[in-house]
């Protein structure tokens, strides 16, 4: 498998925000998203066989793993080392930009963090994926939408409409925190069901890889 990096860290992102978890970032993504904080994993990697993978995660004395990229479904090995994983009894979540369902994974996933492409992003997430994950596996996926601007709100707005999903993050596009009031503003008046949490990792560490 293609890898980027591996490292212990507590959850950034999301309704898990401030869980330890390992994290095994692999390598390659099929989008180009122009605020993209993880570039240097676009590509490239190194070649690591699953026993390795599974080697330097069980050093780490935690049983949460967060598999990102990248985009991590690309990888067809994918699947062999989730099993590995739950056999171990790790607890998973992966992170992904909604273009690719895979049911085979996303079955043996406790947590599919679905991070939802806005326009400021330049890229399109399929909404057809978002629909057939919500209606498969709701009670346990996040649909996650970084908002920059009004106009991202507006189109997260329509796609949680049309969704409905329990579990909806906004979160704000961290070079432009001033627009997180305003956010929160569109919210309330609109009475939208949906959670607002920053980065956290960034709070702490700017833009450090590996924490």
């Amino acid at each position: 498998m293609k890898v980027s990096e591996i490292f212990f860290s507590v959850e950034g992102e999301g309704i898990e925000i401030g869980r330890p978890e390992v994290f095994i970032r692999l390598a390659g993504c099929n989008l180009r998203c122009k605020w993209c904080d993880t570039k240097y994993a676009l590509q490239n990697g190194k070649e690591i066989d699953i026993d390795e993978i599974i080697q330097k995660v069980s050093k780490y004395p935690y049983k949460n793993v967060s598999i990102t990229g990248g985009e991590p479904l690309l990888q067809k090995e994918l699947v062999n080392l989730i099993r590995e994983l739950k056999t171990m009894n790790y607890w998973i979540q992966i992170n992904t930009n909604g273009t690719i369902f895979d049911e085979e994974v996303f079955k043996q996933i406790d947590l599919i963090s679905m991070d939802c492409k806005c326009p400021s992003s330049g890229m399109e997430s399929d909404l057809e994926v978002l629909k057939r994950t919500k209606e498969l596996f709701s009670s346990k996926t996040q649909f996650k939408f970084v908002i920059l601007d009004e106009e991202d709100y507006k189109y997260a707005k329509k796609i949680v409409s049309s969704l409905n999903a329990p579990n909806v993050v906004f979160q704000p596009e961290w070079n432009s925190m001033k627009f997180a009031e305003k956010l929160v503003e569109l919210i309330r008046e609109d009475g939208l069901n949906v959670r607002v949490i920053v980065q956290q990792q960034k709070v702490i560490w700017s833009v450090k890889r590996g924490v």
